[in-house]
């Protein structure tokens, strides 16, 4: 079910796939502006209200630790309907836990962390298994579909709080957009992966056990790095605007939709431009662009200069993360599984740790000069990237289950 080889082409797979990612981004990017929120309404402290977003992001790590196994078991099509449900569900659950007390609401948030992981890293397999070389292609594309509705995320819960159904209105949307996506999409075929026996799957997997490349563990350093700058900029944003450029904390709030704005024109223009083999390039643009965007953010005083920087910063941040995605599986196209769970754990980890490294730092130093640490891991990506100047890896010789192998009598799509 694989597009021709010659050119990248969209079809209900891949529909299917941008749709499920799209689902997972709104979930995440719905928490900066709604657990406020919820800490108002519940009286939270606001180490309790930080521990909703690190026990997202700490069941993302549960997730990848162990999804190439539970992906063998269940197969693609299950894996994937089962946590876009199970996704929904969740984010419902933390709207009624609110009136249960920060238990339940804390569960919640671990139950979306380890749902919403599995259908991103669900997503982000199917689509490289789908489309093979031009993988970047379907990546970037469908972080720009996740992008609109990271943008689309804050305006719901304002909207909603604004207009008398209240904050929790915004988490019934995901249960309706899963709803959509089932019907619209629940018989498109995963392909030939999921009638695979029992059997050939646990030869198959057994095969997939030996060590990866160093190139990998390279790039998924690079990954970890350049999460990381992506999500400082994220959840500390809004308070650099406010204490280092004077915005009120309200403005600062709504100023960062410049930068899921960013975000989003950056991946619509990195879809148009992604091609086979342009991947390392692409990455050094966006670094530089990203870089260009930062450096007078950190260093404004003035709103008018500080606003264009996020927007330059969103626009070079975006494609990063896709990209290096890519690269990462050129090393072992056939063992996508592993390493897109390898590379989100890795992400879920950068996306726990480097806030909570901004935020110690600013307790002691103050937020513009910890937010400095956003512009130190560019430059340590620009220099994982100059390093990573290996030919790319051929692909694996692991043989492949034959229910894996394309049957040369089916139809392209």
């Amino acid at each position: 079910m694989t597009g021709p080889p010659g050119r990248f082409t969209r079809d209900s797979v891949t529909g299917m796939a941008y749709g499920g990612l799209a689902l997972y981004a709104y979930v995440l990017y719905i928490q900066g502006p709604l657990l406020p929120l919820l800490r108002e309404e519940t009286h939270l402290s606001y180490a309790a209200m930080s521990a909703h977003s690190t026990l997202f992001a700490a069941g993302g790590i549960v997730t990848n630790l162990l999804y190439a196994r539970v992906s063998a078991r269940l197969g693609g099509r299950r894996l994937f309907w089962t946590a876009a449900g199970a996704l929904a569900v969740s984010a419902l659950l933390l709207a009624l836990g609110a009136w249960a007390g920060v238990a339940y609401t804390l569960a919640a948030s671990l139950a979306m962390g380890v749902t919403g992981a599995t259908l991103q890293t669900a997503t982000a397999s199917t689509l490289s298994d789908h489309h093979g070389p031009h993988r970047e292609r379907a990546l970037v594309e469908a972080n720009a579909g996740a992008s609109a509705t990271a943008l689309i995320a804050p305006l719901a819960v304002g909207a909603f709080q604004a207009s008398g159904p209240g904050w929790r209105a915004a988490l019934v949307v995901p249960l309706l957009a899963g709803a959509v996506l089932y019907v619209a999409c629940r018989r498109v075929p995963f392909g030939a992966a999921d009638a695979a026996g029992r059997t050939d799957r646990a030869e198959f997997d057994h095969a997939k056990t030996g060590p990866l490349p160093a190139r990998f563990r390279l790039l998924c350093t690079l990954l970890g790095i350049v999460v990381g700058l992506e999500f400082c900029v994220v959840f500390y944003g809004a308070p650099h605007l406010s204490s280092g450029v004077g915005l009120s904390a309200d403005g600062a709030a709504t100023a960062m939709s410049l930068f899921a704005a960013g975000a989003l024109a950056g991946r619509l223009v990195g879809s148009s431009v992604a091609r086979p083999g342009r991947a390392r390039r692409l990455v050094v643009a966006a670094l530089a662009v990203t870089a260009a965007g930062f450096l007078p953010l950190w260093t404004a005083t003035a709103a008018p200069v500080a606003l264009v920087a996020l927007f330059v910063t969103g626009f070079g941040v975006a494609n990063l993360f896709p990209l290096v995605l890519s690269l990462a599986i050129e090393v072992a196209p056939d063992q996508s599984d592993r390493i897109t769970a390898r590379v989100y754990l890795t992400a879920s980890t950068a996306i726990m740790c480097a806030p909570l490294l901004l935020g110690a730092l600013s307790d002691r130093i103050g937020v513009r000069p910890a937010f400095g640490v956003t512009a130190l891991l560019i430059a340590v990506a620009a220099l994982l990237v100059l390093l990573d100047r290996a030919p790319r890896t051929a692909p694996s010789t692991i043989p492949r289950p034959a229910a894996e192998r394309p049957d040369p009598t089916e139809v392209k799509s």
